[in-house]
Parts: structure tokens; C-alpha cells; sequence
């Protein structure tokens, strides 16, 4: 059994922690969640109520052919900006990100097209990796 544990309580400590928390934060404050009014209390309902949108909106037969490898679905349906999940969007927010991260040592880094390329794709997996975290089965929207 996995314990749940509150990933914007644990220490953010190293790249992972901060995207895990990054990407929790950006549902969590959606502009979904403030216009239908939803509070929160656990990072295991943010990321069900990520979830839950995701099923209604992007996880359909075609997408699932389109795109197999779940993580990538989800990096897919975010670069489409869905509102359940306020993520940066502009190349140079992200940039900034990535220095912040310390994925980048400034925003022209030589790493920094590769960084803008792999982002939304990587939030899929921090967003996989945080339901896991928290107790959730992901994987469930797989097949």
C-alpha cells in the first residue's frame, strides 16, 4: 500500500520535489477550480479532480491511439492548455522555470530548446509520479 503523504508539505528538495509541487500548484490554482469554486484539502483531490477532467475531455479512443504512452497523453492534453490546470505556456515563462528548477543556468542555456521540447511531457510524468505519491492509480486512464 502506498502512503499518502501531502506533497506540497514534504520538503521541496531537489528537481523532482519542486515539479511535483509546481505542477500540483498549477491545479490546484486553476482557473477551473476558482470559477467552480473548489477548494482543495489534499493534494489527492487536486490531482482526482485533474483526472476527472482529463477522462471528460482528452482520454478518448482516438487519443489513446493517437498517443498510447500515457504520460505523453497527458503532456499532449496540456499543451492544449486545459483549465483544470493552469500551466505556463509561453517559451520564455517556461525558460524561466527551468532556471528556477535549475534544470537551466540562464534562459539562452544551450539545453534550453531541448528543455522547451520535453516540458509538457515532463509535467505528464511529474503528474503521474505525484498521483502515485498521494495513492492514486493513474494508470487507470491508460487503457
Amino acid at each position: 500500500m502506498t502512503a499518502k503523504v501531502n506533497l506540497t508539505e514534504r520538503a521541496k528538495n531537489g528537481r523532482n520535489g519542486v515539479q511535483l509541487v509546481y505542477v500540483i500548484d498549477c491545479i490546484k490554482e486553476s482557473s477551473r477550480a476558482a470559477d467552480e469554486g473548489l477548494e482543495f484539502n489534499t493534494d489527492a483531490e487536486a490531482l482526482q479532480f485533474f483526472f476527472d477532467c482529463f477522462e471528460k475531455e482528452f482520454n478518448f479512443q482516438y487519443n489513446k491511439r493517437m498517443f498510447p504512452n500515457l504520460s505523453e497523453r497527458i503532456g499532449e492534453w496540456l499543451k492544449g492548455l486545459p483549465s483544470c490546470c493552469d500551466i505556463d505556456y509561453t517559451d520564455y515563462n517556461i525558460l524561466l522555470l527551468g532556471v528556477k528548477w535549475g534544470v537551466l543556468s540562464s534562459t539562452d542555456d544551450k539545453k534550453a530548446c531541448k528543455f522547451l521540447k520535453n516540458f509538457f511531457s515532463v509535467c505528464g510524468v511529474r503528474i503521474l509520479q505525484a498521483a502515485q505519491k498521494v495513492g492514486l492509480n493513474p494508470y487507470k486512464y491508460a487503457v
